[in-house]
């Protein structure tokens, strides 16, 4: 593993930032995402790291899952060794040939690591109880506006393309506000493949602009504390 340089030009930044698609249930989403990885311990990746904070061990409680779930990052940031970088996903979902071809890893066959995928779904409406699914390959969780929302502690392959909502391997409801709606996907590898299928059955657009979503305050004396966080960024 090595530290990404970061050879991404300014044209291609703004672009991929403001570049938005319409999601369609039929079809996972390819992106562009906002991509980290997070090493695990030897034989430690897949089910047995789905509830382990990786980006909170990986920047020594710089970064957690509950921070970036709630007010997503910014691009370029640095989590260890990697920086959060946009990337599409091929037809087939390969999160491994994807970051490879992004430049955040040369390893063909990364083991025991872990990925979070950022992504904004934006609604016209508020719409409620529409169904989103998933496949994994390992294990996945889901965040959508910082709360969790799935949770799928296995080692398992992600079987193929789904033709529809109904042939993910996980089906449940979410809640979508009017506007801009933050998405965060978490899969843990163990070995082999590596990959995720994630769509959604509603009227929905997608892009990595996070300038539209509203950070999180916790209550009480935690203000204080989020404060720093979010003028950090």
């Amino acid at each position: 593993m090595y530290k990404k340089l970061c050879l991404i030009g300014l044209t291609c930044l703004i672009g991929f930032s403001f570049m938005m698609h319409i999601a369609d249930a039929e079809t996972p989403i390819a992106g562009p995402w906002l991509w980290m990885i997070a090493p695990t311990e030897a034989n430690q990746g897949g089910q047995a790291s789905t509830d382990i904070d990786s980006l909170d061990e990986e920047s020594k409680g710089k970064v957690t899952e509950e921070d970036v779930a709630k007010n997503g990052a910014e691009e370029g940031d640095e989590v260890g060794d990697y920086e959060w970088t946009p990337g599409e996903l091929p037809a087939d979902g390969n999160i491994n040939a994807m970051l490879v071809s992004i430049k955040m890893t040369n390893v063909a066959d990364f083991n025991d690591v872990t990925s979070y995928g950022l992504i904004v779904l934006e609604s016209k409406n508020k719409q409620s109880g529409v169904t989103m699914g998933t496949s994994s390959d390992d294990s996945i969780k889901v965040w959508l506006n910082g709360e969790e929302v799935h949770r799928m502690a296995v080692n398992r392959g992600r079987g193929g393309t789904p033709a529809g909502i109904d042939n993910y391997q996980d089906r449940f409801e979410v809640d979508l506000k009017k506007g801009d709606n933050l998405l965060m996907v978490k899969v843990s590898e163990r070995g082999g493949g590596w990959g995720q299928y994630v769509g959604i059955d509603a009227d929905v657009e997608h892009h990595i602009d996070f300038a539209g979503v509203q950070p999180v305050e916790p209550a009480g004396k935690l203000a204080t504390q989020w404060a720093e966080i979010k003028n950090a960024h």
